[in-house]
């Protein structure tokens, strides 16, 4: 186990605006919303999702700071131009919209989901944050852009969920967009889902083969783990 002293100031920075992304998220709702009667099923979303955040934070942080000192920055030197579109259309859909869309199914009452379902979205959400913190306590290489790490003598990770799946992070991200609507109950916010999902997959697809070309012995792992996000489908 490693602990909180490996960690660099670039690795405080990014708990700092983790912290600050966390409390963004929460203002833009209560903002979209325009009160802060926000109701019984919020306020467990919002507890979740400052429970999640702090969890992960503190685990990663403990057991592989490593990666939280690289992870200060999104877009890094080598990033492929592709993937910079991609990752801004992301960042824009999952931290503004689809918490305007959470906020303003209150603001303007659109149909609710039933808080049974929360339970469902709580599955999916635990699911995601799990496969999220063993792939980043995995791959020391787990970052925000995609890019060869030449700098880092970046290899092949083919251990934990990376046995599975080979892009077990962007996974998470399917069953976080697919949590979310249920946690919230905003049935509308289904729509910002859909795009981050097909945002995710698309940025897989143009990933995949970029380590297939230009990461050494990334094609043979492929051979041996030969689904990209959901096993026996894809």
């Amino acid at each position: 186990m490693k602990n909180l002293s490996q960690l660099s100031i670039h690795g405080i920075r990014y708990i700092l605006r983790m912290c600050m992304q966390l409390l963004f998220q929460i203002g833009i709702i209560l903002i979209a919303a325009g009160t802060f009667d926000i109701g019984r099923q919020l306020l467990i979303y919002f507890c979740i999702l400052a429970g999640s955040y702090i969890t992960e934070l503190w685990v990663i942080s403990r057991h592989n700071p490593e990666v939280l000192n690289e992870r200060v920055k999104n877009i890094k030197a080598g990033t492929k131009s592709w993937d910079k579109i991609l990752l801004s259309l992301y960042v824009i859909f999952t931290f503004v919209i689809m918490n305007v869309f959470i906020g303003l199914d209150i603001r303007l009452e659109w149909p609710h989901i039933g808080f049974n379902y929360v339970y469902i979205g709580l599955v999916l959400y635990i699911l995601s944050v799990i496969i999220s913190t063993k792939s980043l306590l995995t791959n020391k290489y787990f970052e925000s852009s995609s890019r060869i790490q030449t700098e880092r003598n970046q290899t092949v990770i083919s251990t934990g969920v990376y046995a599975v799946v080979r892009h077990p992070g962007y996974s998470s991200i399917i069953l976080w967009a697919l949590s979310i609507p249920l946690l919230a109950g905003a049935i509308y916010t289904f729509i910002p889902s859909a795009v981050i999902i097909i945002l995710i997959c698309i940025r897989t697809n143009l990933e995949d083969k970029m380590l297939k070309r230009e990461l050494k012995g990334y094609r043979e792992y492929s051979f041996k783990v030969k689904y990209r996000l959901i096993p026996y489908i894809w």
